[in-house]
């Protein structure tokens, strides 16, 4: 069945039908609202086609978009068919596959010009690559990393005695100094009826295309407490502090109730969760198929 419209617009009309805004993607890709634009506006000339199809690959998965489908429209609409001789996303990636040899009888001699195209080609990634590389090791900030499963982490800081309990605030467990000693295991309580849906005040549900296992990383901008529930099953409330981060492998469903749900971030095999505007006394609720919702609730009185 024939287009009536070019693809681009129909990639925005799928955002715009789904409620998405372009400030939504760009916070969520780090990818500037100005390039957003143009790929809906088909304005295909701002970028080398390299980066190109990784931001539109990002944009297609936020909205939902098939990008196999969305890159052959884009080849078709600029002219350039993909062929082995072209930076393709694949090939942008370290460890993809070699490249596939050209045709017999073709010309494997290279003109200068083609050269040097290759040459910018190649600079281009690479420093893309590095500045990746530097992007997350700020956000990371290389934090020393604990896996949580069944059972509570067995490395836990020695415990100091009666310790202030992290709560709504996010103000720092006691001590002085700028990274005080906690105990892992805290002695707070997660009622249910604090997460009854009378109390829901704000809710956000998304879904992320992911290959199993599952894995959550989090890591905390301020001290808080953490109960994880497992399959129904409720584990013991542990304190979360800024020096580590805290993984588990989501092989059935896992709800987190935190006292600070807009102090955590993370990701699910290195897709940023996107935490909306939700704040205070909250909870995390992740699938194995990559399901995952952001809830707050009204904070006990």
């Amino acid at each position: 069945m024939e287009q009536t419209e070019p693809f681009y617009h129909q990639l925005k009309q799928l955002r715009v039908a789904q409620g998405i805004k372009l400030a939504d993607i760009s916070a969520h890709t780090r990818i500037s609202r100005k390039f957003l634009e143009a790929i809906e506006e088909g304005d295909f000339d701002i970028l080398p086609m390299t980066y190109i199809r990784l931001f539109l690959r990002s944009y297609c998965n936020f909205i939902g978009s098939d990008f196999e489908e969305t890159v052959q429209e884009l080849e078709e609409f600029t002219g350039e068919a993909r062929r082995s001789d072209l930076p393709s996303y694949a090939d942008a990636l370290p460890g993809s596959a070699e490249v596939p040899s050209k045709a017999a009888g073709s010309d494997d001699r290279r003109t200068p010009i083609r050269l040097r195209q290759d040459l910018l080609t190649g600079s281009a990634i690479i420093i893309f690559l590095v500045l990746l590389t530097v992007f997350a090791r700020r956000v990371y900030q290389e934090p020393a990393t604990g896996e949580i499963g069944n059972q509570a982490a067995t490395t836990r800081p020695a415990p100091v005695e009666n310790p202030p309990l992290a709560g709504t605030t996010g103000r720092p467990l006691g001590g002085n100094g700028s990274q005080p000693v906690v105990p892992f295991e805290s002695t707070m309580e997660f009622p249910d009826e604090l997460f009854s849906a009378d109390r829901l005040i704000d809710n956000l549900r998304e879904q992320v295309r992911l290959t199993p296992p599952v894995r959550l990383t989090l890591m905390a901008r301020d001290n808080l407490v953490i109960q994880p529930i497992r399959g129904g099953v409720p584990g013991t409330p542990f304190n979360m502090t800024v020096a580590k981060a805290q993984i588990w492998v989501v092989d059935q469903e896992l709800l987190l109730r935190t006292t600070g749900i807009h102090l955590l971030r993370g990701d699910l095999n290195g897709v940023s969760i996107n935490f909306g505007q939700a704040a205070g006394l909250g909870t995390l609720r992740i699938t194995p198929g990559g399901v995952y919702e952001v809830s707050a609730y009204l904070p006990d009185e």
